[in-house]
């Protein structure tokens, strides 16, 4: 399938404390944003302007889906998003290789937003319909899952094969620098 990664958000503690760390390894971040509607405060990693692939911190703050996530898993990887150029044309081809449709998604289809999950995958997906896919450079160019072997023909057949890779923790290889989440986290 054609896509391309637009973004990988992790749900932090402290936006603040993780980005922090990401600028005592020479990473610069973008400034601290609330999002009232969505019950977060969150920091881009990277420029839309210059990259695709940017990661993006939430802090759960108030009542919303981000609040329960956060309350149900604590820290942790919560979304990889990806950029496609017909939604339902990826949303049939992603449902016949077994990803499963969010319920939310009945909501955020009608602007061409959806979201995929499956049993024993530790991330959503998120999948926005755009125009056109960028050909900027990625500022995360690997993330690696703690995932069975046979589940990446999953994420290959949803154009995330280059990308996604079986690993025994979550590791973002982030301006080529490889990161463990609990560093970026501010767990350990």
């Amino acid at each position: 399938m054609n896509t391309k990664l637009s973004h990988v958000a992790l749900l932090v503690n402290s936006v603040e404390a993780s980005a922090a760390f990401l600028k005592s390894r020479g990473i610069k971040t973008g400034n601290p944003e609330v999002f009232e509607s969505e019950g977060t405060k969150e920091v881009y990693v990277g420029s839309y302007g210059a990259q695709s692939g940017l990661l993006l911190l939430i802090e759960a703050q108030s009542e919303g889906p981000y609040k329960r996530a956060f309350m149900k898993r604590g820290a942790s990887l919560h979304h990889l998003a990806i950029d496609v150029l017909n939604i339902e044309d990826f949303s049939r081809e992603a449902q016949k290789v077994g990803w499963k449709l969010h319920p939310i998604s009945e909501t955020t289809a009608s602007y061409k937003t959806i979201w995929l999950f499956l049993k024993g995958i530790p991330t959503l997906i998120e999948v926005q319909q755009k125009k056109e896919l960028p050909s900027k450079p990625m500022k995360i160019s690997k993330v690696e899952l703690p995932i069975k072997e046979a589940q990446l023909t999953l994420f290959e057949a949803i154009g995330l094969g280059e990308v996604v890779s079986q690993g025994n923790e979550t590791l973002l290889t982030l301006d080529g620098r490889k990161l463990n989440f609990n560093q970026v986290a501010c767990l350990k």
